[in-house]
């Protein structure tokens, strides 16, 4: 999701596996003013008209980091097809995948609500492979799914996963798992035809029982006007700032990859310029032997060493 269309330290804390413990206590102390974000959260904030923020996250670092900054939804996108694992687009990404960061994501999140993308070819065939698909989910650690669409098949599907007692979060507007059958990555809404179009997808999906729906890239008019004809949150993603929320592929947010964004992102950091100059700056210290020093490693005892002498010279 949303990554697809370009195509192709926030605290002192170090992360290392000598620091994880340090980092759970950290986060639990800074993280004891939060409160878990559930289904009712989220609606509450709508109802007061507060805006709700959702970033993606694809593993347990990122989903730390989402928590610190007390983002309500944190998202499993299949966007990380495309920012984690290299692929060319996020209809690549199988199940079995998506549960491995679903996992991930779970162990570094305590209170965001987690949403996790099934990925495509994981819930298009039937009602009950998409069920199946759901409940593993669930059972990896999301708190609700998100899937794309309002055709027929999509709407029973939502209603099913819905009844079983699963939250579903929809999806409208550009669904880039359809983007071979909608002509590319293209702004929907833009006639009258084609407007009407996704204001009655988004009532469908609606009417079949979402909690909330992602409106991505339409005219940001169009979607104010959804968003006031629904009761249901909108989250917007190049759909103006009229929605009831909006969301953020974390790698754009943090400027993690090199390249152009797409219009609707913005950039907050420079992950991977800072990154690459680091990994430079570590290398030539390593290479002039500035690194490691005396400080970065460990004293042994004089008798100790003594004895290990005496038995070299054996």
């Amino acid at each position: 999701m949303f990554r697809s269309i370009r195509g192709f330290a926030f605290n002192s804390l170090r992360y290392s596996s000598y620091s994880s413990n340090a980092i759970v206590q950290s986060s639990t102390e800074s993280s004891q003013q939060n409160v878990k974000k559930t289904i009712s959260y989220i609606q509450n904030l709508y109802h007061e008209k507060k805006p709700i923020t959702m970033v993606t996250a694809f593993d347990s670092i990122t989903s730390r980091m989402s928590e610190e900054a007390q983002i309500d939804i944190t998202l499993v996108g299949d966007s990380l097809a495309n920012t984690s694992l290299g692929y060319r687009d996020t209809n690549q990404l199988n199940l079995e995948e998506m549960l491995y960061h679903v996992r991930s994501v779970r162990r570094g999140n305590q209170f965001s609500l987690l949403v996790a993308d099934l990925p495509f070819g994981s819930y298009e065939v039937s009602i009950e492979q998409a069920t199946a698909t759901a409940i593993q989910m669930v059972k990896a650690g999301a708190q609700a799914v998100k899937l794309e669409g309002a055709d027929d098949e999509t709407v029973r599907t939502i209603k099913k996963l819905v009844n079983t007692g699963i939250p579903v979060m929809g999806h409208v507007g550009l669904t880039p798992q359809k983007h071979n059958t909608m002509g590319g990555y293209k702004l929907q809404g833009t006639s009258t035809e084609s407007a009407m179009q996704v204001l009655e997808a988004a009532k469908k999906i609606q009417e079949a029982g979402v909690f909330s729906m992602v409106l991505e890239c339409v005219p940001y008019r169009l979607g104010e006007i959804i968003t006031q004809e629904l009761s249901v949150p909108t989250i917007g993603i190049g759909a103006g700032g009229q929605t009831s929320g909006q969301v953020l592929v974390i790698a754009d947010l943090l400027g993690m990859q090199p390249g152009p964004l797409p219009r609707f992102a913005k950039t907050y950091a420079n992950f991977f310029d800072n990154g690459v100059l680091a990994l430079k700056t570590y290398a030539e210290e390593v290479r002039s032997e500035q690194f490691p020093l005396q400080e970065h490693g460990y004293k042994i005892k004089k008798m100790v060493l003594e004895e290990v002498r005496k038995n070299l010279e054996k």
